[in-house]
């Protein structure tokens, strides 16, 4: 009489152990999706994490990179306005005198009281800007900076217009096919008075950006 139930027990237990383990294979199943879920999420952020990290650290490249070019190009150009402005500056107190002067305005004159040997216009590297443009290099440096950039290149730009305009002009082959030259003298004296108003502002220019730039690049780039 107590096989009955003991079979029935036993059933019991065997189902009962069949649903835990059924029960567990679900739930290891549940948490290894969950898991795969989690790492799956996490190599997403990595990956954009480390993909993040490598274009910020081109940029830096390019930023330092631009700002090097143009520390050493404005020096460049810095130079070379200064090389000619005591000659501009002569130049344009000889050309006013020869003018005040109640003296037929002739080229024999012109040779006598004039030391001309060109009006030396200021031939600006612009290398750097070309090359920080076709990368967008600007776009990577700090607002302020790159703003004070392209004024120093803008003020260089002007001035290379004004002399571009006064060449193409003033010097053609007739300018000295005439006794008088007091056409020509006039227009380079007023040439030569907006030289040396604009090459003195971009000379300051130069003072305040050239030691910004080396501040704002790292120490590895200034040595």
């Amino acid at each position: 009489m107590d096989e009955a139930p003991l079979g029935k027990r036993g059933e019991a237990c065997r189902k009962t152990r069949a649903d835990d383990f059924t029960q567990r294979g679900t739930q290891e199943v549940v948490a290894n999706g969950l898991l795969e879920v989690v790492l799956i999420r996490q190599g997403v952020i990595l990956g954009l994490w480390a993909n993040n990290w490598h274009e910020q650290r081109e940029h830096r490249a390019l930023a330092n990179s631009a700002l090097r070019n143009f520390a050493g190009e404005m020096r460049t150009n810095q130079q070379a306005v200064q090389k000619d402005r005591q000659y501009h500056e002569a130049l344009v107190r000889e050309l006013q005198e020869f003018l005040a002067s109640g003296e037929p305005p002739t080229q024999e004159r012109y040779q006598q009281n004039v030391h001309f040997q060109g009006v030396r216009p200021v031939m600006f590297a612009h290398t750097a800007w070309d090359l920080a443009l076709a990368t967008q290099s600007l776009s990577y440096l700090k607002s302020e900076l790159a703003f004070d950039i392209s004024k120093v290149y803008s003020e260089q730009n002007a001035l290379q217009t004004l002399e571009n305009s006064f060449l193409a002009s003033a010097f053609t082959p007739a300018t000295f096919s005439s006794e008088n030259l007091k056409g020509l003298i006039t227009a380079m004296k007023f040439y030569l008075i907006d030289v040396n108003i604009q090459e003195p502002a971009i000379l300051q220019s130069y003072e305040k950006v050239i030691p910004e730039i080396g501040r704002a690049l790292p120490r590895s780039y200034t040595r």
